[in-house]
């Protein structure tokens, strides 16, 4: 693709002037302003998501144009792209889903605010693709615990420092402890954990949660964590260079820790884990315990709806609730 760069990571040093005389000739200026205008500051995993997403359609862009000038983004190309995206057999859905509404969104703001496009808005008559019917992806009670076990086990892993296999063990805890998802706990400061609960967590849409309670597992995890870590400012979560641990490397100890865990299991007993697979544990777990209106609450989801998939009976379950009726 082009050798300009896309959506710059971080835009507080952009010349907003600027790219507003540059963005009704150039999708980039265009993208970048967006970012700068409606997206910074949302949390953080928000923010990657919707830079990722509109870079995709750039890319897309031109390698079909070989050029940035908005004028030729038509419905046609709209109708291309997302049939690029829903043949893409890597992509789940549920991203295909978030990938266009970001690129919705980005055009209809850029059609009203800065500059029409000269066909209309591209996005117009272009429906969503259907969203996916969610269904509940945690682990099993046997399987958490093999998870949090393996991650013990690895903390006396050779070659690794004490110190980073204590904070792989109090990631995964607090993620199971809490049902943040992975860039809400990432983001967090060492000055955000007062002993018993998370404060000020900045949530998905740019909202901020005065404190986030955790179970006494992922407390216990945190504090032994915390007094191996120090209580310099900074992340909460650190790497050996006592740099933020960023979404990749936890992906990794995810990774690390459930091949350990499924090491002496047979095949069909094995298990897959991510952080997204830990918040649907979790807000499962509550729900079944204290009811769908505390997971809904920890969720952090105001519409009923979003809290659907990680708190619906699976068809073994509501098939074992139905034969126990009288």
């Amino acid at each position: 693709m082009g050798q300009k760069a896309l959506i710059a990571g971080n835009n507080s040093g952009h010349n907003v002037l600027a790219l507003k005389k540059q963005a009704p000739q150039d999708l980039v200026a265009l993208a970048t302003l967006y970012y700068t205008a409606q997206v910074a500051g949302q949390a953080r995993g928000t923010e990657e998501a919707k830079r990722r997403d509109i870079s995709r359609f750039l890319a897309f862009y031109y390698d079909l144009f070989r050029h940035y000038h908005p004028r030729d983004w038509h419905v046609a190309v709209t109708r291309s792209f997302l049939k690029s995206l829903l043949d893409d057999k890597r992509l789940a859905q549920a991203t295909v889903c978030r990938v266009y509404a970001s690129v919705r969104h980005f055009a209809r703001w850029a059609h009203k605010t800065v500059n029409p496009f000269p066909f209309g808005c591209p996005t117009d008559g272009v429906p969503p693709p259907e969203e996916p019917e969610g269904d509940w992806k945690g682990l099993t009670r046997q399987n958490e615990l093999r998870l949090l076990s393996a991650a013990r086990a690895l903390q006396m892993n050779p070659g690794r420092g004490v110190n980073q296999g204590v904070r792989d063990y109090a990631v995964i805890a607090a993620l199971l402890g809490t049902g943040l998802r992975v860039s809400e706990l990432l983001g967090l400061d060492r000055e955000q954990w007062d002993g018993h609960a998370l404060t000020r967590v900045r949530i998905k849409g740019n909202r901020r949660i005065k404190a986030v309670p955790m179970t006494a597992e992922g407390r216990k995890a945190v504090e032994e964590w915390v007094k191996a870590r120090g209580d310099a400012p900074g992340p909460l979560f650190l790497t050996a260079r006592r740099q933020r641990l960023g979404r990749k490397q936890v992906y990794e100890i995810l990774k690390r820790v459930e091949r350990q865990a499924n090491a002496h299991l047979p095949v069909k007993e094995r298990f897959t884990v991510s952080p997204h697979v830990l918040r649907h544990t979790f807000l499962r777990k509550l729900a079944e315990t204290k009811g769908v209106q505390y997971a809904k609450e920890a969720s952090g989801h105001k519409p009923d709806r979003y809290i659907w998939p990680y708190v619906k009976p699976d068809q073994q379950t509501l098939a074992a609730a139905i034969d126990a009726l009288e």
